[in-house]
């Protein structure tokens, strides 16, 4: 846990225009930690089995390949905040409709839309951040950022692992009847509108502390990389993506059918997992300090794979046990990550840059999801971890292949 002193700290020295953006990442990791914990489920009661909640988990992953470079232009061209209003309101939107109908092949569609507005929502906030925050800080700020999206988590797959049991009784039906999920993932839309608070003057806010800390937005063209160089900085993200896509999607599923546990107690787990992920991300920029932003990054991409085969021991303890380690890992690496490629651009490219980044990492998990599901449904789960751990090793070595620019100089201060 963080020291209440260094939290208190952080509260005084940070500025309120990062409060804010943070804020906005709080309400949006809660909705989704409600969204993963009971959609799989809404799939499941509608009478959908593995192989479609792989498919729709495929369809949400790739709507972030198909709207990466668009978003990205987009956010260079108009500014990321808007982008990030855009998409939050566009989630908000497309969870009402999702649920207004039970046909599979709408559900698809407002789905791909979906997880298009959440990867524009997701993507914008890393330029954002970016523009206000200075270098040395990015670390930090990006691992605090993550850490308290994916921490907040805790409570979101808490309340969402136990709302069907609360709303059920009121409907008059069993815990696991369609309205009674149907009802409980309405709850995402909800917490999203109260996202929208935190924009009210926003931009006003952004625009004056630029002017103070005399932030200027690199426009010469001799700064700028290329594009190939943005596919080579954002390759790792791919096999993040991959290694995710394989398991992350289905960990409610794998604790449902390998231990027999109820919705609540799958809940608790992937609650704890969430936090344990979200402490990981805030403790990323003291381990890049003491160890290089390269090396930290790598590392602790490396060591989530021996914990994520621990998982398959026949023990719900020691399983959950070796989830929780491997989700410390993940949240430490990924936003290491996404400060080293920040620092390997000019500020005019980086919402390319973030965008681009995501639309490989979406596409690594939409096209593991997708086959994920029928693997399962032959083969069990077995193969699909072991596929997952593998890619997250070959992840980790391709941090020390990749030229990562100021990121080789300077590995310590992101």
């Amino acid at each position: 846990m963080i020291p209440v002193n260094r939290l208190a700290t952080f509260f005084r020295d940070t500025s309120p225009v990062v409060l804010r953006i943070m804020l906005i990442s709080v309400f949006f990791g809660l909705s989704a930690s409600i969204s993963d914990v009971l959609f799989n489920f809404y799939l499941e009661s509608l009478g959908f089995g593995n192989d479609t909640a792989g498919q729709m988990n495929s369809v949400f992953r790739m709507a972030g390949f198909v709207f990466g470079v668009p978003l990205g232009l987009l956010m260079d061209r108009t500014g990321a905040q808007r982008v990030l209003l855009a998409g939050m309101i566009s989630y908000c939107i497309g969870w009402v409709l999702l649920l207004a109908w039970g046909d599979i092949r709408f559900i698809g569609v407002i789905y791909f839309f979906i997880g298009a507005a959440s990867i524009a929502t997701y993507t914008s906030v890393i330029p954002l951040l970016s523009a206000i925050v200075d270098s040395h800080q990015r670390a930090t700020i990006f691992g605090i950022n993550a850490g308290v999206t994916i921490a907040v988590g805790f409570v979101g797959s808490l309340f969402g692992g136990a709302l069907p049991s609360l709303v059920a009784p009121i409907l008059g039906v069993s815990a696991t009847d369609m309205q009674a999920y149907r009802v409980a993932l309405l709850s995402v839309s909800m917490i999203g509108l109260i996202s929208l608070v935190p924009f009210i003057g926003m931009h006003a806010a952004i625009t004056k502390q630029r002017n103070e800390q005399g932030i200027r937005t690199s426009t010469d063209p001799t700064e700028r990389v290329s594009f190939v160089r943005i596919l080579m900085l954002a390759s790792q993200a791919f096999l993040l993506g991959v290694a995710g896509g394989f398991v992350v999607p289905f960990m409610n599923l794998f604790y449902r059918e390998h231990f027999a546990l109820p919705d609540a107690s799958v809940g608790m787990i992937l609650a704890i997992s969430a936090f344990a992920m979200g402490f990981g991300s805030t403790v990323g920029g003291a381990l890049s300090k003491r160890f290089g932003l390269r090396r930290a990054t790598a590392l602790t991409r490396l060591l989530s794979a021996p914990t994520l085969l621990l998982m398959l021991v026949p023990s719900v303890w020691v399983s959950a046990a070796a989830y929780f380690v491997s989700r410390v890992m993940v949240g430490v690496t990924f936003p290491l990550a996404d400060a080293l490629v920040m620092q390997s651009v000019p500020a005019s490219q980086r919402g390319t840059t973030a965008s681009v980044t995501s639309m490989v990492w979406s596409l690594g998990w939409a096209i593991t999801a997708f086959f994920s599901g029928y693997i399962q449904e032959t083969y069990g789960f077995v193969w699909v971890f072991a596929a997952s751990a593998l890619m997250y090793a070959l992840g980790a070595l391709l941090f020390y292949v990749i030229p990562f620019g100021n990121g080789d100089k300077q590995p310590a201060t992101a």
